[in-house]
């Protein structure tokens, strides 16, 4: 490397095709012969991309090892065995190449730059190696996404133990995770933020009501409008996404989705609506949410962050919709509730809902919650004094119809015209309603199915014991892990 010392050779931004380098290199070069392409344009020294490039390695890539593992060698030594082994990653010198976007020559000279400033040998240690040396092979490193674990640990236990309201940790952790939801992308380059609503993949939402008694049956059947939309707030229990008296809609994509999610005992009676959605809403995908992927240059500092954010997430989700115990609900429900809150508050654009997959009909569907401001339905109009009478189907010796029929029986006589009260602000004009989301038809989307039985998916473990004498310092096998969160 001492004749690129002594001429102090240059590259251009035309030689470096990564994006993040090249616009670097135009803003921050200065007019020089390139060494490699032999053009006065915007150029920096070879010793400074390379310094770059050694900070990229460290930060994004490791050295893989240059000699089997023990298993591997067991595998190479037995003669029956067809394993072979090669070294695993990528060729220092295609690395180099590929991570900054350079040609061959400029590639070799800063290879040989970086191992005369970075490359070791020890006679002594038979592994040492120079990590820019021929035969130095390199993998990506995973993201390492514990700072975000770490604060989304420290959030759950502030809403619980400490701050549950006007905690701004809280909101600074929201704000560092769902800052930037619409730029976030997966391979496919879909968002997401998925539209759902009239001519699109989700134009109807599925929601559910259990019926244990004729009584509650007829209840819902003849007002099924206020019976299956969201709670009215007085009567909203807490849920996984919101706290007790904060009215959202909780929906699935199908029908056999909604019956699992609400449980219902055999024996009892579930009335199912499918709802139109009638205009466009904005839903946060979680199951997107886990597959994202970043792209980028290794020499942007920001890229680093975005990959583990990345990471992180796919770790979110799972505890966002992970199934939780009926004892458990109150403490273990109010991370999610808070998360909920932020985004239907915070979150610019505006969301509407969110749609997440069930973990009680897993591989089926999805569920979908819609926030409060969301949730409006379409009234039913049924005229005053009217009354409503169900017919249960009938059935002979020889055959039944069990469908049902429900009956509007309309007053005889005219009914005082009743006067919608309208709300006005201080300088008297009618205050905007939230726009309506839902509609209803009673006639051909409400659906009762009677539950005859039940299924589950289950995977058994096996249970063994033993007895033991256990010494000073006795541990588990670094190679068995402990399945704390199967408790």
């Amino acid at each position: 490397m001492s004749e690129i010392d002594e001429e102090q050779p240059y590259i251009c931004h035309e030689c470096v095709s990564d994006e993040f380098l090249n616009k670097e290199i135009r803003c921050e070069g200065k007019c020089e012969k390139c060494s490699y392409c032999g053009k006065n344009r915007k150029a920096i020294q070879l010793s400074t991309l390379a310094e770059s490039i050694h900070c990229a390695i460290e930060q994004h890539f490791h050295l893989t090892s240059s000699e089997p593992s023990a298993f591997e060698n067991a595998m190479l030594s037995d003669r029956e065995s067809s394993y072979w082994w090669a070294r695993s990653g990528q060729p220092i010198h295609d690395l180099i190449q590929d991570v900054a976007g350079i040609g061959e020559g400029a590639a070799a000279d800063i290879q040989e730059y970086l191992s005369t400033s970075y490359g070791y040998y020890d006679p002594s240690d038979y592994e040492s190696e120079d990590p820019y040396g021929a035969d130095a092979c390199y993998e990506e490193s995973p993201p390492d996404s514990h700072e975000f674990h770490e604060s989304w640990e420290l959030l759950r236990q502030e809403i619980t133990y400490r701050a549950r309201f006007f905690s701004k940790f809280a909101e600074q952790v929201l704000d560092k995770l769902f800052g930037n939801l619409d730029a976030l992308e997966v391979f496919d380059g879909k968002s997401v933020v998925r539209i759902a609503g009239p001519d699109t993949e989700n134009p109807d939402i599925f929601r559910a009501r259990v019926a244990q008694t004729r009584d509650s049956l007829e209840q819902v059947l003849k007002d099924p409008v206020k019976e299956l939309a969201a709670p009215p707030p007085k009567s909203a229990k807490h849920g996984r996404m919101n706290p007790a008296c904060i009215s959202v809609f909780y929906g699935a994509t199908d029908a056999e989705t909604c019956i699992s999610e609400v449980r219902p005992p055999i024996g009892s009676h579930v009335v199912v609506g499918r709802f139109q959605i009638i205009r466009n809403i904005r839903l946060l995908d979680l199951n997107i949410l886990s597959e994202i992927y970043v792209k980028g240059s290794c020499f942007d500092p920001d890229f680093k962050t975005r990959k583990e954010h990345a990471a992180f997430f796919q770790h979110f989700v799972g505890e966002l919709t992970k199934p939780v115990m009926p004892d458990e609900e109150t403490f273990e429900y109010l991370p999610t509730q808070i998360v909920a809150e932020y985004l239907a508050e915070k979150v610019e654009p505006r969301l509407d809902g969110i749609m997440f997959e069930s973990s009680q009909a897993q591989g089926k569907g999805q569920n979908i919650i819609l926030f409060h401001d969301s949730c409006f339905l379409e009234p039913y109009d049924l005229p005053s004094g009217a009354t409503v009478s169900i017919n249960y189907g009938w059935s002979s010796p020889d055959d039944y119809d069990d469908s049902i029929t429900v009956c509007e029986d309309l007053p005889t006589t005219p009914q005082q015209k009743q006067f919608k009260v309208v709300e006005i602000d201080d300088q008297g004009n009618p205050l905007v309603n939230n726009p309506i989301t839902l509609s209803l038809d009673i006639n051909n989307d409400i659906d009762v199915m009677a539950i005859k039985g039940a299924t589950y998916q289950s995977h058994i473990r096996s249970v063994s014991r033993y007895r033991r004498n256990k010494s000073a310092g006795e541990s588990l096998s670094p190679s068995i892990v402990k399945l704390d969160s199967l408790f």
